[in-house]
């Protein structure tokens, strides 16, 4: 479908509707969080009433973009699950089942908007705005508001740069193309302080996180011979707030082409981070677990202990390296 098009039809959608739920996938980061409250931050400017729900908790350091945290967001488990919404917008979430639990408040007949950068994405909406070549989804956000002639306030802004940076590891990844350029360019005019946002997302972390991540940085396992890092952590006994700084870590180990950070939630289901920095596609090897993403990052689930998701999945991705 014609992108003019799309861009109208979501506007349509949102000019003519009110009482919007705003959700995407579980362990929210950067991109996810920026969309989702750049989306809050417009329909309440609109006189619009909407509500951003993630299974999981926001992360602290973002609390800055929102005057009333307790208000705009809620953690799934908050909800009341009687309550179901008609009009559910959905950012940076290839699969809906990586919304999880959330997927409980879509009424069987909601318009679902879909707003994603993931190739892999299902096309699973009632609107789809897909780009995959797209750095992250606060991009398309950002497109979206220009595109129907919405102001865009500095808060609003503030929110899609977050998650521009934080898609692009603030301007240093691959990804960071002349658009993206371009459109952090057009946000620093509308008010927003690329220094100040640059160190609040990459530069500020206490000194209880960093114990935590030292801990887990200390134990990480790297199998030389395929080129692969492996971080685990129990969240229970050792509650990250954050998965970044880990990434981080996983990501500058030199000898590492793919790595992985598992984290046990509850009972021992498992959520595992995806990277690679090479030719291996992580997306196509989380895809056979359910999960998805980008070729050079992923995300994906696993019922089961760290133990036997070593002897499945990580034998298997040690095989899958090794015939390149």
């Amino acid at each position: 479908m014609d992108t003019n098009i799309i861009f109208k039809e979501i506007g349509d959608f949102i000019t003519n509707n009110d009482n919007f739920l705003i959700t995407a996938h579980f362990s929210p980061d950067g991109d996810n969080l920026g969309a989702c409250i750049a989306f809050y931050l417009m329909l309440k400017d609109m006189g619009k009433s909407s509500i951003v729900v993630n299974e999981d908790l926001i992360i602290d350091k973002f609390d800055f973009l929102l005057e009333n945290k307790s208000t705009a967001f809620k953690q799934f488990s908050e909800m009341d699950p009687n309550v179901k919404f008609d009009n559910v917008i959905i950012v940076d979430t290839a699969n809906i089942d990586r919304i999880g639990k959330v997927s409980e408040l879509i009424s069987e007949k909601a318009t679902v908007i879909n707003i994603d950068h993931h190739f892999t994405n299902a096309n699973y909406g009632n609107i789809n705005f897909i780009d995959g070549n797209s750095a992250s989804a606060s991009q398309l956000v950002y497109k979206i508001f220009k595109e129907n002639n919405l102001s865009i306030s500095t808060k609003i802004s503030d929110a899609i740069l977050v998650g521009i940076l934080s898609d692009t590891g603030g301007l240093k990844f691959r990804n960071t193309n002349v658009e993206v350029i371009s459109i952090v360019k057009d946000l620093m005019k509308l008010g927003s302080d690329l220094a100040d946002i640059t160190e609040k997302i990459f530069a500020s972390m206490s000194y209880k996180e960093t114990m935590k991540v030292n801990k887990i940085a200390s134990e990480i396992v790297l199998y030389e011979k395929e080129g692969i890092a492996v971080a685990y952590n129990d969240q229970k006994m050792n509650p990250l707030i954050e998965n970044e700084p880990v990434l981080m870590i996983l990501n500058s180990i030199e000898e590492a082409k793919v790595t992985m950070f598992v984290r046990k939630a509850d009972n021992n289901k498992l959520k595992v981070s995806l990277r690679s920095n090479s030719y291996f596609n992580v997306s196509d090897f989380a895809g056979k677990w359910g999960g998805g993403g980008h070729k050079n990052a992923a995300g994906m689930r696993y019922d089961g202990t760290f133990e036997e998701f070593k002897k499945d999945v990580v034998e298997k991705l040690k095989l899958e390296v090794s015939r390149g």
